[in-house]
């Protein structure tokens, strides 16, 4: 237990370095509220980032795991409860819900995925948004305004289509 306890140490006191000296980080653990993380939110994060309960930073790549996380720029595995993205992701995003500014990969949304612009690849989810799509979404309901791809799913709007709205399948090109 000591070693253990010794080691954890050494690891976020060579993060802290790390961080200081680059202006990047290969760890990052985060506990509520950001100021309590271990190196702050303007560090990008290049590795492992560990929301316990939730983390901030400005961009992050590689592994994001946790209950909540938050960044500007974001490609990596990201697999938390709530995902939010301000800027542009790529990826894959797994959590109950997933909002991003332009978003490329796949997002997987327990209740709802929402890209405020651009989504390129595969949405799934109970509820999916996005203003423009190219892709595939496939949920209860699916919505966007414009759409090169196919929607899946009970209700399926493409506003700007010549059929706005089709049950069960929508798609448009």
């Amino acid at each position: 237990m000591k070693k253990a306890l010794v080691f954890a140490a050494f690891v976020v006191a060579f993060a802290a370095a790390t961080a200081s000296a680059f202006d990047t980080t290969p760890l990052q653990l985060a506990i509520w509220p950001s100021r309590l993380q271990v190196v702050p939110e303007y560090i990008d994060v290049s590795g492992l980032k560990l929301n316990l309960p939730f983390g901030r930073n400005q961009s992050i790549v590689g592994f994001d795991a946790g209950i909540a996380s938050s960044s500007s720029k974001t490609s990596a595995l990201q697999i938390n409860l709530l995902n939010r993205v301000h800027e542009n992701y790529a990826g894959l995003q797994v959590g109950i819900l997933n909002q991003t500014g332009n978003s490329s990969g796949v997002q997987i949304g327990v209740l709802m995925n929402a890209t405020d612009s651009i989504a390129k690849g595969i949405q799934i989810g109970l509820i999916n948004t996005s203003l423009e799509m190219s892709g595939l979404q496939i949920g209860l309901i699916n919505y966007t305004e414009f759409m090169t791809g196919f929607q899946i799913g009970v209700i399926n709007i493409i506003r700007e289509s010549i059929i706005p709205f089709f049950p069960i399948i929508n798609f448009c090109f």
